[in-house]
């Protein structure tokens, strides 16, 4: 699938003047190539995810020297739930411009050898590879295989019958070539690191999968701000049994080492983060955005007024209070980090069971603000459904406002979701019953298994009851400042890639272009950045060095503790 019309890049003027200056100042910019290659995913039809992940990747070639090997391609089941176009062409001229020696199909790979009795080897800059099979473990592969035929099919859940149909053996035979295909470029191509934009699925999860069987650092670049990324090292794994999970610990470490720590340092900073936050300004976030995301309640009195008004809309008892439970998008990478249940549609039912039975509290469930398109079962209807003859309240997201939202709800609960690092940050606590980036943090309620989840669900319900705060001081001031630490500390400003808000416009290409034209490269914030991480064995980039002494985190601050 290409792109047509308007969202066709390669039909702009300025598509080719980017280019062009992209080639010329990445050549000045770079160490030589060497033996080895950084491997760098470009399987996004949005240009900023392949922008990204090619600066992070020429940013490590500053100061090793490897080729640039680029893979890309989509194919029909992707086309079909997510991408409205993919650019190849456009996605190819970039990686060119900023000096891949080589751009593969990975897909028109996999599709080249299903069914072909001698596929023969693999042809990447200029060396043939040989491909002898993949070493991954077969309840992983089938883990991943189930993850994407979730995913496409937008389903919960892999029952015995879709096991067993056409869809199911289609993407298990293309996943083992997938694999098979990684294993042949990390055995030939002897890779410095992986960049790649996303951890999860057969085409994008089974890379990553690779790379942790061949020791090869992953750089995990994120979809919004400048520039954000998670990287996982062989030297800091821990045999975690995913990527994520892997990280949750890392995170936490991190974060009480060197930001809970510098929290006197920090708290003016946080402040304005949690303001910044009020209006939802950026991703990841529960809620969409526009004017209904913005929080404008400045006082406890315009809370309770806002309270009685939706208590009442909703009918909700005013002398009950009230527990959200936020619905996922349930085909959405299950089972990527730790859960403590099945899949994310078991959890919700169990807990809609178990809110029937509890009626001493208003039950409001909220279905998932992207919900079309991950759920393609009427999942959430459905349910609503079933328990129509019950006073649990089952709400599109749309139909509240996020003040309407924070006045209402006394305790929140999730699986991962972002919702509950934005709850704590002002006041309201929040019961995870599986682990995230911040979950380790120490500001939510983490669940450690099934049990331990209806047990803390009816120690938070009887203290709500009592009036017994569920939330200390400290834990909503470390929820400000995870909220810092994620939007301020590691997203890391630089003119080479642009604002996430930017777009994917010819303004972006533009605004990089004049950069690389007119801006001197050295000491650019990504590079220096990047490097520090690398060098660290850092799980994520951070803006400033974290660990240095006091005084000079108080001057890389701006010498006064704020942004």
């Amino acid at each position: 699938m290409t792109a047509t019309g308007q969202e066709r890049l390669t039909d702009s003027p300025e598509f080719l003047l980017f280019c062009t200056t992209a080639f010329e100042f990445w050549q000045r910019n770079l160490l030589p190539d060497g033996e080895r290659v950084i491997l760098v995913e470009a399987m996004s039809q949005d240009i900023r995810v392949t922008l990204r992940n090619l600066t992070v990747a020429n940013a490590l070639r500053r100061f090793i020297p490897a080729k640039l090997v680029v893979f890309t391609g989509a194919d029909d089941d992707w086309n079909e739930i997510a991408w409205t176009f993919f650019d190849s062409e456009a996605l190819s001229a970039i990686s060119r411009a900023y000096g891949a020696v080589d751009v593969i199909d990975i897909h028109d790979l996999v599709d080249s050898r299903i069914d072909n009795p001698e596929p023969g080897d693999l042809h990447v800059a200029g060396k043939d590879l040989p491909v002898a099979g993949s070493g991954i473990e077969p309840a992983v592969l089938e883990e991943i295989v189930r993850a994407t035929v979730c995913r496409v099919l937008k389903i919960p859940r892999v029952t015995d019958e879709i096991s067993a149909g056409a869809k199911y053996a289609e993407v298990r035979q293309r996943s083992a070539q997938f694999s098979d295909i990684y294993d042949a470029l990390f055995t030939g191509l002897d890779p410095v690191a992986l960049v790649t934009s996303h951890v999860d699925y057969n085409h994008w999860g089974l890379a990553v999968e690779t790379a942790t069987r061949f020791n090869v650092p992953t750089v995990h670049v994120q979809s919004t701000g400048s520039l954000k990324a998670y990287a996982l090292f062989p030297e800091s794994r821990r045999g975690a049994a995913t990527f994520r999970a892997e990280l949750t610990h890392q995170i936490a470490e991190f974060f009480e080492q060197y930001v809970w720590s510098n929290r006197d340092r920090l708290r003016s900073s946080a402040e304005l983060t949690a303001w910044r936050l009020k209006g939802n300004w950026g991703k990841p976030s529960w809620w969409r955005g526009g004017s209904m995301s913005a929080i404008e309640l400045q006082t406890p009195q315009e809370r309770l007024s806002v309270r009685e008004h939706a208590l009442a809309r909703f009918g909700f008892d005013s002398d009950k209070p009230v527990v959200a439970v936020f619905n996922h998008a349930i085909s959405d990478a299950p089972r990527t980090n730790f859960e403590i249940f099945d899949d994310l549609a078991a959890w919700y039912e169990a807990t809609a069971e178990y809110a029937a039975k509890h009626e001493d509290v208003n039950w409001l469930f909220i279905d998932h603000p992207n919900q079309y398109l991950y759920d393609g079962t009427g999942f959430f209807d459905s349910l609503k459904e079933r328990h129509a003859g019950s006073p649990l309240v089952f709400l599109p997201s749309l139909e509240l406002s996020k003040n309407v939202m924070w006045s209402l709800v006394d305790l929140g609960i999730t699986v991962r979701g972002s919702i509950s690092n934005e709850l704590p940050a002002f006041g309201i606590p929040a019961i995870q019953a599986g682990w995230s980036e911040w979950s380790h943090c120490g500001f939510t309620i983490v669940a450690k298994d099934a049990d331990d989840y209806w047990a803390r669900l009816d120690e938070s319900i009887e203290s709500l009851l009592d009036g017994r705060p569920l939330l200390t001081d400290q834990q909503i001031e470390r929820a400000r400042l995870w909220a810092w630490f994620y939007r301020g500390a590691t997203d890391v400003s630089s003119q080479l890639v642009q604002h996430w808000e930017m777009g994917r416009t010819d303004h972006l290409l533009l605004a990089v272009r004049v950069a690389m034209q007119h801006v001197e490269a050295d000491a650019d914030p990504a590079f220096t950045a990047i490097r520090r991480m690398w060098a660290r064995k850092d799980p994520f980039l951070t803006r400033i060095d974290m660990t240095s002494s006091p005084e000079e985190f108080t001057m890389a601050m701006g010498g006064v503790g704020h942004l």
